[in-house]
């Protein structure tokens, strides 16, 4: 029986879509408008004994080791795709963009300055 589903072909499509949702697991809530962007700058390569190279621009936050965010990130991506395709993936090329200030930071700013007005009245 196992026979008969040697011959299964996995699309690139399937491959991306996997590595965004894994990048998205990692990167934890984050807007819609940022996974766009991951995802129109995320590309699957295959090389020709059928490993794979994922290359993608992401946005990291400040205060963030780089390399050491970025490692996490690729060994999440690679284990996933990896897991889900029984593909192997030969590297996984990440061009960080930009930082940016983390949301909960921004979202305690506010409450923060919030209750000093409420003191001062």
């Amino acid at each position: 029986m196992a026979e008969e589903y040697k011959n299964i072909e996995i699309s690139d499509g399937v491959i991306k879509e996997i590595a965004i949702r894994s990048i998205e697991e990692f990167l934890g809530d984050v807007s819609s408008k940022v996974i766009k962007k991951i995802r129109k700058s995320l590309d699957v390569t295959r090389n020709p004994d059928d490993s794979l190279v994922i290359e993608f621009k992401i946005d990291v936050p400040y205060g963030e080791p780089i390399p050491e965010y970025v490692s996490k990130l690729t060994e999440k991506v690679k284990h996933d795709v990896e897991m889900m395709t029984s593909m192997k993936v030969e590297s996984i090329n990440v061009t960080v963009e930009n930082v940016f200030e983390k949301e909960e930071e921004l979202e305690e700013e506010p409450e923060e300055i919030k209750e000093d007005e409420e003191k001062k009245e």
